[in-house]
Parts: C-alpha cells; structure tokens; sequence
C-alpha cells in the first residue's frame, strides 16, 4: 500500500456472531504507489475464544482499464458546460 496516501473506507462493520466470538471486517480503496492502479482491499477478523484470525485479500486493476470498462458500461450524465466566471454549469442541450 502506498505510504503517502490514506485509504477510502468503503465499509467497517463489526458483527457479534455469538456470545464469545466478534466478526470485524473492513473494505476500502487506494491508489498505487505509482497511482496508475486502484486496489481494492478486505480485510476481515474473526475474534473468538480460542484465538484471533484474519485475512486480508487485494483485488488490483489500472486506471485505464477501470476508466474504459466505466466509460462503456457506466450511465452516461448529462453534459455541463460554462464560461469562466460562472458559478454554475448549463447542461448541453442535444
């Protein structure tokens, strides 16, 4: 993980699965150091009597490749233009 930037914290959720045993888990985003790929990361801690463990699983992909697929899949918004100066955009007419 990169050191000069903080990971988005996408969820933390902590679950009581019974009365001895707590079940953590965590999800977030980062850049790479190189801040050419986003990495998705989970990690999950399970607290019980008889002791603690974890896991924690990465998911990479580059930003090029995650920009094209969200350009092709993704909901295209509508258009917003404006001049300098304007406080707010106007969105295109087609």
């Amino acid at each position: 993980m990169p050191l000069h930037s903080s990971p988005l914290i996408l969820e933390q959720r902590m679950v009581k699965r019974t009365r001895t045993a707590l079940h953590c888990r965590e999800t977030s985003l980062q850049l790479s150091d190189d801040e050419g790929e986003l990495i998705l990361s989970r990690y999950i801690e399970l607290y019980s009597p008889d002791g603690m463990q974890w896991v924690e699983r990465s998911h990479r992909v580059s930003i090029n490749a995650l920009m094209r697929w969200m350009i092709a899949h993704g909901q295209p918004q509508p258009v917003l233009h404006g001049q300098e100066g304007d406080v707010q955009g106007v969105e295109a007419t087609a």
